[in-house]
């Protein structure tokens, strides 16, 4: 790319016009807020599930004063942003998702400053443009992920570090660090470009002695670390593990490097890519011999995944090639949601897909090699390229590549005003040579050796039936569910959940055979001997109820369900034997309680129990229990000042009134 001075009075008679920023972001915001109308009659606007779950949830924890817990699992700086646009607004999930415009708006602007300044006008016009039209930036605007705001991240954190070529004064490097501590607490990866940050900290700054050098490489630091060491230090004073920023690393990585792992999909060995965090801290306790912490769990993860690469250095170097060309890939791998039928809610938006990896790589390139002279070609070559390795890394979906996106509208539109330079000037043929970079860029984005495809779209069904389901609209799950289970998608799930709707109808016959088609589906469900239980429960079959419970623990141990339903059982009966004077009898059946769900009230019921047989030495260490759990609980702390003052006396009638239902 030639120099600003060089570029001829045409261009910058229309580049230099004012009203470009105005017309970019309006185009923006509308293409943005009409994806998001079209949205609203979709059930899983309304419905988030998996990420944006929980995100919402955690924005909603903040706002009631719940931080944590404690190490954090992920990076908070987008749920506390989320928690303030709740605390304005409310729990409004509409003012959740133009938060998002208002994020993409902001780096729209950013782009155009940023190229304006350091490459030129042309180039901060047409950046801006590719960002407002980009498909995947509009489809991610309607979801309620921290997307939007670690693309801005990346373009403020680019500023940042550019206006160190003009600005070298030690407040600049201080606002450069400042501004990459809080892009990593958004998303931890950009930590990983701290060394490319400090190496254009010096590069800008040049020529330096080794005392200004040293004292800038200060500055930057503590302006980085000034927003990340509070969090740290909330993780170990109040989480009691030292964890920089987050825990999900470690499963992250672990779940993107295994023996299983496409490269692409969130893959837990074992559990394919329907895994829960509970399976993940169950196969850690196995192997630990103990429950392991968050921190300690990642960790572990961690550990794992690199003796997997290091144990096998040639699938792991292919495995490597082929994430970083899925990287580049034209293809958008969806992650939470189908994005091309939930893109497809607006039906203008499908094509704008197309101006995402598939166009700007190949333009990117062409702008790498034409525009290398400048800081901004070089330092966006380095931030592009070190990104790239920190999600390889991992694994490879569309969200996780969009912070890449600022950068790469930058270069591309620097490749594409070179030619228009060129076309207008009737260059010379031998002056193409850069163009093959272009036909480079065009064949890495667009080779598809996997077969890469779109899920079918019974995924999304399967996703909008959950959501349904959340909405309580049952006829709309059940005809959901049903186009998911005529294309022979997630078949185990969409059995279950059938079922699920069959049986808050009432139909108890029917639900059954739904869970019995999901066992022969996969007769080692939880999920389906855990609802079978429930059915039989219902049915007045508690023997068949607690043998399918049992089953459903005896296949994941983890699972909740079917140890609270269990637990339920054993509770009803120890309490109703307590109540008939059968104390041997309850004792038994209060002990399987605990086996399974430790609680005060049964070990207050124990303590009646042992009592009455005059076991008082049992009766006082489950009293003395039941405080530890709930020193509030006020029949035990009662007992046990009775017993105090009587030690002989324990109450011959009454127990505690059945927690479970």
């Amino acid at each position: 790319m030639s120099p600003r001075s060089a570029h001829s009075p045409r261009e910058k008679s229309w580049a230099n016009w004012n009203g470009w920023p105005v017309v970019i972001l309006t185009l923006a915001t509308l293409l943005r807020v009409l994806h998001i109308w079209n949205s609203r009659h979709n059930p899983t606007f309304w419905a988030p599930a998996v990420d944006p779950a929980w995100y919402d949830d955690a924005a909603m924890n903040i706002l009631s004063g719940h931080w944590g817990p404690f190490p954090l699992f992920r990076a908070p700086l987008y749920p506390a942003l989320l928690a303030a646009v709740y605390g304005i607004f409310g729990h409004d999930l509409v003012a959740a998702r133009l938060l998002n415009v208002a994020l993409q708006g902001v780096t729209i602007w950013a782009v155009w400053r940023i190229g304006r300044r350091f490459l030129s006008p042309a180039v901060g016009i047409l950046a801006a443009a590719l960002l407002a039209v980009n498909g995947t930036a509009v489809y991610f605007a309607n979801e309620i992920l921290s997307t939007s705001l670690e693309m801005l991240a990346a373009a403020l954190g680019l500023w940042a570090t550019l206006r160190l070529t003009h600005d070298r004064g030690l407040p600049a490097v201080l606002l450069c660090g400042l501004a990459w501590g809080l892009a990593a607490l958004v998303r931890p990866n950009y930590l990983i470009l701290f060394p490319v940050i400090l190496i254009a900290v010096l590069a800008f700054r040049a020529p330096l002695s080794l005392r200004t050098a040293g004292l800038a490489l200060l500055v930057w630091l503590a302006g980085a670390f000034a927003p990340i060491l509070p969090v740290t230090a909330a993780n170990v004073f109040r989480g009691g593990e030292f964890v920089l920023i987050a825990t999900q690393g470690g499963v992250n990585f672990w779940i993107g490097n295994n023996p299983e792992s496409t490269g692409a999909l969130s893959v837990l060995p074992g559990y394919g890519n329907m895994w829960r965090m509970e399976d993940a801290e169950r196969e850690a306790e196995r192997e630990l011999g103990h429950p392991p912490r968050p921190g300690e769990l990642s960790n572990f993860y961690y550990d794992k995944g690199w003796s997997f690469l290091a144990e096998n250095p040639w699938q792991s170097l292919r495995f490597m090639i082929r994430k970083t060309l899925l990287f580049f890939n034209r293809f958008e791998i969806s992650n939470n949601k189908h994005i091309l039928h939930f893109a497809a809610l607006s039906p203008w938006l499908p094509p704008l897909l197309w101006l995402n990896f598939g166009l700007l790589v190949p333009f990117a390139l062409l702008g790498i090699w034409t525009a290398w002279r400048t800081h901004a070609a070089k330092l966006l070559l380095g931030l592009a390229a070190v990104y790239t390795i920190s999600v390889v890394l991992f694994f490879v979906t569309a969200r996780f590549r969009m912070p890449a996106v600022p950068w790469l509208s930058l270069l591309a539109a620097a490749g594409m005003i070179w030619i228009v330079e060129r076309l207008r000037r009737r260059t010379r043929s031998r002056e193409w040579l850069p163009l093959l970079a272009l036909i480079a860029g065009v064949v890495l984005t667009h080779m598809n050796p996997w077969g890469l495809r779109e899920a079918p779209t019974g995924w999304a069904r399967y996703m909008e039936g959950n959501a349904h389901l959340k909405l309580g609209n049952l006829d709309s799950a059940r005809v959901a569910f049903m186009d998911a289970y005529r294309e022979g998608q997630t078949l185990l799930y969409t059995q279950l959940n059938l079922g699920v709707i069959s049986y808050r109808e009432g139909k108890y016959a029917e639900a059954r055979r739904w869970y019995e088609l999901a066992l022969e589906e996969n007769p080692r469900s939880d999920h389906a001997w855990n609802n079978l239980g429930i059915i039989a429960e219902a049915e007045g079959d508690t023997a068949r109820a607690i043998e399918c419970y049992q089953r459903a623990l005896e296949l994941r141990p983890a699972a909740d369900d079917p140890r609270h339903n269990l637990a339920g059982i054993f509770f009803r009966r120890g309490v109703q034997a307590l109540h008939e004077g059968r104390d041997s009898a309850a004792v038994a059946s209060l002990e399987d309680v605990l086996r399974l769900t430790p609680t005060a009230i049964t070990f207050y019921d124990l303590a009646l129990a042992h009592g009455r047989l005059n076991h008082p030495a049992d009766a006082v260490r489950c009293l003395d229990s039941a405080l530890a759990r709930d020193p509030y609980l006020a029949p035990a702390r009662a007992l046990k000042e009775q017993l105090r003052n009587f030690p002989e006396a324990f109450p011959t009638g009454g127990a505690s009134v059945p927690d479970r239902d």
